[in-house]
């Protein structure tokens, strides 16, 4: 009987109360028209392709300094900003790296077409895949060969050129000793005045 009438007296359980939905509205940029693609690349290539934020300022409509930055990167200059990487391109990077080190930002500076975020990813991809340590090593054992071998390579280079340049040294001395010789025998009197060689030929002969 206690028990009943403590359960009757017992406050009711409260009911679920609604939680409130949180509601966000995304306000999308406009899309970029044909005319602002044109007036973006002719801003681009007065700024010297960086500056956004004076380009972000001449356009039209408002746009931000990334929106143009990324309009230009990744839709106008694609294929020069996604173009893959070549064997010079690798070694450029390497000098890169060498002189500047994990500066990224001044690397991506000194390359055109390509952004900081780009060229470490590639730098990242060349460490595991060896190419780095690979040009290191290689590097090293330039720098460790001896002297002696280098000045060998010179004076066998000399010694080629000596040979090569005495047959013609020889040939020049044969013919002007000839000529001299065909010329001995020509004796002209001092008061003809003769001028270029063809003429003294003739009168060589003549005589």
């Amino acid at each position: 009987m206690d028990r009943e009438v403590n359960m009757a007296s017992s406050p009711p359980a409260p009911a679920s109360v609604p939680r409130p939905r949180l509601i966000v509205r995304l306000r999308l940029p406009p899309a970029w028209t044909p005319e602002e693609d044109a007036l973006l690349q002719r801003l681009a290539k007065e700024n010297g392709f960086r500056r956004w934020s004076r380009i972000a300022r001449s356009m039209p409509r408002r746009r931000s300094a990334r929106s143009c930055r990324d309009r230009w990167r990744h839709h106008l200059a694609r294929d020069l900003y996604h173009r893959p990487f070549t064997a010079r391109d690798d070694d450029e990077l390497l000098r890169l790296h060498r002189r500047l080190g994990d500066c990224w930002k001044e690397i991506g500076r000194a390359v055109y077409g390509r952004t900081s975020r780009v060229m470490r990813r590639r730098w990242k991809e060349l460490r595991r895949s060896g190419f780095v340590a690979s040009a290191a090593a290689a590097a090293a054992a330039r720098k460790e060969e001896p002297a002696g071998a280098e000045d060998a390579d010179d004076e066998m280079v000399e010694s080629d050129k000596e040979s090569s340049s005495e047959p013609e040294s020889q040939g020049r001395l044969g013919l002007t000793n000839a000529l001299a010789s065909s010329f001995a025998s020509c004796s002209l009197r001092d008061d003809q005045t003769i001028v270029g060689s063809l003429e003294l030929g003739f009168a060589c002969m003549a005589l």
